[in-house]
């Protein structure tokens, strides 16, 4: 279920999602058309795309895509959801959705999921569908180089649409997986949102429609209301298929118009009404606190009608919205970086509110006592806007970044993904947005947006900002020290806000190089080539290894990984609460001679990152650029090294976002819970306690920068990736220059074993905590292993075998879960060792029937062993996925840095053939009986407390 109350950073995404490539037109390039008829010009949809209308009202979407190669992305979009449903079928919309991958006219009960899963699928990943206020979308990715599987893949498009069976038996015991989802839903967020939600929705059918519905309702409701929203609803006029990927359109357009054809027109049907979200000219509040909520929000927000988003205009618009956006969230960060900050955390933007109202919202988290001035502070920085608005360095700034990005997009305009066209033609189909080729929207980017003046994009504040149609959230824990307001004190708030003399922003820019003195550049000193795989051996002067593979999976992409052994391991016990966060705060500081608001300013309009981590047993960075701003990465690169910036205002400004996060978490029943988890497994190590609030105090800013910069000293050590649209000649002085200029030493380093024992035998942990009637259940099984990547490769089967069969016992079975998290892997460092975790919540009242059930499951596989067609399943899943894998830049950075820290042959990729035909029922019931060891385990269980037990 995805919720439909949702909040746009920038506007621009959406502008941007919908832009798909086609060649140009004459249409898509006139521009000379008089501004007030150029203004109301439709924009057009992409000619790249076929579409057109059954005679039964049924509409299409067809595109032809080789991202990836082989697959086909499917969408079912339904034009009903839950605001649809009536008193008595509050969640069957949802239900109903369920009840589609359990049994069709075709497929009875859950032979859909498995043959899904027999031809590579996943159920999740690959097969899914959500249900929200206004609508219902199936979603299918299938392999295309089999013309049974696209014509069974379209008519299972065509059961759900008109065939889903509602077997009585099914839906019995689909009803606990839903109310499952129901509960998964529940805890302080979820009776928040029930407070909060007929405030946001006043008057209207949403304040009543929750998706997930009535738990009485999902457990009662009769079959015949199911079927009774199923034929209502789910008609032809409601319906669009849309079909993108590595195909023949002809075809698929023949196939869609032969199959969806044949759906009888309605006759007599209800409308299917927009429902209204009411005007209202009191300012409506909502102060909501709960004993386990974990985290203070703050949110106001400015009700106005839907913009439309049909028309060169109507874009214009929403590029003048999205320019405000970018321009205000950069305020409200520079805040949010002061040695005090007034939130941990705000954001402003603009989104939709049904189908029928949209919302401004100025959003914030907040520390313990913080609300009333982090609400001033919202409004102060509105207030600001409203008088004085912004400076036309601002102004610039955000313009270049958006153009910067749609002439991103439009470089990899033959490279996009079939999931991002299918979800635009969705949009167009359900709500009317754009779905403009990249060129046409590329060209109107740089007509329009040079065009918008400072003073156009100021007067949006005056035009969001009224009095009427205001609502303001307040959600925090029920404790005396969050000093949550009233809804009185929040308006009077409002009141004193308005009258206050506020001065003019003042916009702090520093126009100077990144790099103030740049290094003398090394050399390549040893090169090797490892033709199998595509990739080049660099050993510089300094010591530093890179590792380079050019590709053209994507045209604006270079990604760059870096990685040295040592970690936070080699720090003393005495300051080991510091350097664990090193590379936090040393981000948190800027880089050279920039503060971090300085550092953003200067790299707007250029697409380049790096960041720092520091794991425990080693440290790395993780950059990626374009093409274009490559030099930028190295230069943010060799500043990582060697630009660390001490900044006490910066410091103190992390430590109490920090502090600030972490007061409120002990409230959590699931905190609480994977507190004990860890003493048990780690047997309480130090290195192992979950951060406190207290701790946070205990960071020194000496302390952090002195092990970050022992940690990133010696370039010598470190084995970096580049991998991405690159050319190994052109890239080759960038390289020798910024990696062969880092400071090298040529120290000899490990990582240290720092003694984290897990625990011997059987152990129990019960953690009694929570209001809600809900379970989280944890099983992890641990010990010693041999670490090869033949045994990695047993031990992820055997998760994966595990978790199918968890799914078909634990949800489908017994309805008993919605979901059930199965992971399993072997360290090699420090020491070798295995963990397996099997992990999922229920019903308390089920907890120890469901795990009975597994270990019965457990036992089945190291007794018998998996059936052939599982095996199967498995096999051609991971067959699957690694053809899609082997075309992305980050499987191979991923990979070659994996390998090359292992001391493995590059060629090992190409063995993954072998390693999935060494899956078999014998390998698999082996590591069962290897991995699953009943005498080695821990059980965590989270029960509500007593009295909130039923």
């Amino acid at each position: 279920m995805r919720r439909n109350l949702t909040s746009f950073a920038v506007a621009a995404a959406v502008i941007l999602a919908s832009c798909t490539t086609a060649p140009r037109t004459t249409q898509q390039t006139q521009v000379a058309l008089a501004p007030s008829a150029r203004l109301s010009q439709p924009i057009p949809l992409d000619p790249a795309v076929r579409t057109g209308v059954l005679p039964n009202g049924l509409t299409y979407y067809i595109r032809a895509n080789k991202r990836p190669e082989k697959r086909a992305e499917l969408r079912l979009a339904v034009n009903a959801g839950s605001v649809l449903e009536s008193d008595e079928q509050r969640g069957l919309a949802h239900f109903v959705e369920h009840m589609a991958f359990n049994g069709t006219e075709s497929f009875q009960k859950q032979e859909l999921v498995n043959y899904l899963e027999r031809i590579g699928m996943r159920f999740g990943p690959d097969v899914n569908a959500y249900t929200s206020f206004d609508e219902t979308v199936y979603m299918l990715q299938i392999p295309t180089d089999d013309t049974k599987i696209v014509d069974t893949a379209f008519h299972i498009l065509l059961d759900w649409a008109t065939a889903v069976s509602f077997d009585p038996a099914e839906v019995d015991n689909e009803r606990g997986v839903v109310i499952e989802e129901w509960r998964l839903g529940r805890g302080a967020q979820g009776r928040i949102r029930d407070k909060q939600f007929p405030i946001v929705f006043h008057g209207s059918r949403y304040a009543e429609r929750l998706p997930i519905g009535s738990r009485d309702i999902l457990a009662t409701a009769p079959v015949e209301l199911l079927r009774k929203f199923y034929r209502d609803w789910y008609r032809p006029e409601l319906m669009a298929v849309v079909a993108v990927g590595d195909f023949d359109p002809g075809v698929i357009e023949t196939q869609i118009k032969q199959q969806f054809g044949s759906i009888p027109r309605s006759k007599s049907a209800a409308p299917r009404d927009n429902f209204p979200i009411p005007d209202h000219k009191e300012t409506l509040t909502s102060v909501v606190t709960d004993p386990e909520a974990t985290s203070i929000s703050v949110s106001v927000e400015y009700k106005r009608p839907e913009v439309r988003r049909e028309t060169i205009g109507d874009m214009r618009r929403q590029l003048v919205d999205s320019l405000y956006h970018e321009m205000m969230n950069d305020r409200l960060r520079e805040l949010g970086r002061a040695a005090d900050p007034p939130y941990l955390g705000a954001f402003a933007g603009s989104g939709p509110l049904g189908r029928t109202k949209s919302a401004y919202r100025l959003n914030a988290r907040v520390a313990n006592g913080g609300v009333e001035r982090a609400v001033a502070t919202l409004l102060t920085e509105a207030h600001r806007v409203e008088k004085y608005g912004f400076a036309q360095t601002e102004l610039d700034r955000a313009k270049v970044t958006f153009l910067r990005g749609i002439d991103r997009a439009y470089e990899d305009r033959e490279k996009q993904e079939s999931a991002r066209f299918a979800s635009q033609y969705v949009g167009n189909f359900l709500q009317h947005y754009p779905a403009a080729s990249i060129e046409f929207t590329r060209d109107l980017f740089h007509e329009l947006i040079p065009s918008i003046m400072l003073g156009e994009v100021n007067a949006r504040a005056a035009q969001w900002l009224t009095d009427t149609n205001r609502v303001i959230l307040v959600s925090g824990p029920d404790k005396k020290d969050a000093a949550i307001p009233d809804e009185q004190r929040l308006l009077a708030i409002f009141q004193q806000t308005q009258k206050l003399d506020v001065t003019p922003w003042v916009d702090r820019v520093r126009n100077e190089s990144l790099v103030a003195n740049a290094p003398a550049a090394g050399r390549v000193v040893d090169e090797k080539q490892f033709r199998e795989v595509g990739v080049t051996r660099w050993k510089l002067s300094n010591g530093a290894v890179v590792l380079l593979k050019p590709t053209d999976f994507k045209n604006d992409e270079i990604l760059i990984r870096a990685w040295s052994p040592g970690g936070s391991s080699l720090a003393p016990e005495a300051t080991y609460v510091s350097a664990v966060r090193a590379a936090a705060i040393a981000s948190r500081m800027g880089a050279g001679n920039f503060d971090p608001t300085e550092l953003g300013k200067v790299l707007a309009g250029k697409i380049a990152s790096v960041n720092p981590y520091i794991a425990e047993l080693f440290e790395g960075l993780e950059g990626s650029a374009s093409p274009k701003d490559l030099e930028t990465m190295f230069q943010l690169l060799f500043l990582r090294f060697t630009g660390v910036r001490r900044d006490e205002k910066a410091f103190a400004s992390l430590r109490a976002n920090m502090r600030g996060q972490l007061e409120n978490l002990e409230a959590s029943p699931e905190y609480e819970f994977n507190r004990r988890m860890t003493e048990v497994l780690t047997q309480n190590h130090p290195r192992r306690r979950m951060m406190t609030a207290a701790e946070v105090d205990k960071m020194n800013l000496d302390d952090a920068l002195a092990f970050y910069k022992e940690r990133f000293a010696d370039a010598s050590d470190f084995i970096f990736t580049i991998v991405g649209n690159f050319d190994l000649a052109a890239i080759r002085p960038q390289v020798e220059k910024w990696v062969g200029g880092l400071p090298a030493k040529g120290r000899i380093e490990t990582w240290r074993n720092v003694g984290v024992n897990e625990p011997p035998g059987v152990q129990t942990v019960t953690v009694d905590k929570g209001i809600e009637p809900r379970s989280s259940v944890r099983i992890v099984f641990h010990g010693d292993a041999k670490w090869s990547l033949e045994n990695q490769n047993q031990i992820g089967a055997l998760a994966e075998v595990l978790r199918i069969r968890l799914r078909e016992t634990l949800r489908e079975d017994l309805g008993g879960v919605y979901g059930v998290g199965v992971n399993g892997g072997i360290t090699r460092r420090p020491e070798e060792e295995y963990t397996f975790t099997i992990s999922f919540s229920a019903d308390p009242k089920r907890v120890e029937e469901l795990v009975d059930a597994v270990f019965s499951e457990i036992n089945k596989l190291q007794t018998d062993g998996p059936s052939e067609d599982h095996i199967g399943r498995v096999r051609e899943m991971r067959r699957r996925e690694r053809q899609v894998a082997l075309k992305q830049n980050g499987f191979w950075a991923t990979q070659l840095e994996y390998l090359a820290s292992n001391d493995i042959d590059f060629k090992d990729i190409n063995r993954y053939e072998e390693r999935i035909a060494a899956i078999t029922r014998e390998s698999v019931r082996d590591a069962a009986r290897k991995y699953l060891d009943r005498s080695q385990y821990v059980l965590g269980v989270l029960r509500p407390e007593k009295k909130n037990a039923s």
